[in-house]
């Protein structure tokens, strides 16, 4: 067996943590890798990917983890934590069902988005938003969203998001979209601060492709996963479809999506 770790480079227990589960690792004589940023540009193998930090941290690694098919075992040292299986004070539990096989795996589909001749993989979301500057203050001014070529709406506002099941439960939710269920094979758009009433989430087939106009207005940024990328002006077009590649997950066998999303969301509900 093969592990990869990586480690939050903001966290200031980072060492600390790794130490732990390089302790844990060479008591079960298990090979392992500590990976570093400059390392996720490279082609590895492996078992399993240890990430230890939060979702930010999952999330910078959608391309490594899903080009070299690793599944991922995420250990919450953030906030949050939607995304990883297992809390800090969890990893050795990680290990050791890891070891007896007692994890299932969770794929997870992911947006395929190219602008600007380039090309960029979101396991959350792709979205288009305005840049505050000094010299941009304004709203952006018309965003057209077609689906398979047909525009479907034209959006006054801030932005919009494009997202899998996966970022729905991210800064879609935040802005009043829909949750979708991990394995369905949708996507979603959900508008960002709209001057319109009419505005309502859609959902769309995952076979699809969304493209996003920006016909007018002031200038925007292409954010991937929650990281700015690229800066779009009047005229550009954003292509969003289904990537071919998957994010696969380890997760308890006992893990189930809705009672992860009432536990996260702060939810109390009594089953009776």
């Amino acid at each position: 067996m093969k592990i990869l770790i990586y480690g939050n480079t903001g966290k200031a227990c980072r060492n600390e943590w790794i130490s732990n589960l390089e302790t844990l690792l060479k008591a079960e004589k298990i090979e392992y890798d500590i990976i570093s940023r400059e390392d996720l540009q490279n082609e590895m193998s492996a078992d399993a990917l240890f990430i230890l930090g939060g979702d930010g941290t999952i999330l910078h690694l959608t391309e490594f983890a899903s080009k070299n098919n690793i599944p991922i075992i995420g250990i919450n040292a953030g906030k949050l934590g939607f995304l990883s299986e297992f809390e800090i004070c969890e990893t050795e539990n990680a290990l050791n069902s890891l070891i007896k096989g007692e994890l299932k795996q969770d794929k997870r589909s992911t947006l395929s988005i190219e602008f600007n001749q380039k090309k960029y993989i979101a396991l959350n979301d792709a979205v288009v938003q305005r840049i505050y500057t000094e010299n941009e203050d304004g709203i952006i001014s018309n965003i057209e969203i077609f689906i398979d070529g047909k525009a479907v709406d034209i959006v006054r506002g801030d932005g919009v998001i494009v997202s899998t099941p996966t970022g729905s439960t991210a800064y879609s939710l935040s802005a009043g979209g829909a949750i979708l269920a991990p394995r369905i094979n949708a996507h979603s758009i959900t508008t960002i601060s709209a001057h319109s009433l009419h505005h309502r989430p859609i959902i769309f087939s995952a076979d699809s492709t969304c493209e996003l106009l920006l016909k007018e207005g002031n200038i925007a940024g292409l954010f991937i996963d929650g990281k700015l990328v690229d800066t779009l002006k009047c005229g550009d077009r954003i292509k969003v479809s289904k990537s071919e590649l998957f994010m696969t997950f380890y997760r308890k066998e006992t893990s189930d999506f809705y009672d992860r999303l009432l536990s996260k969301l702060n939810v109390n509900f009594n089953r009776g």
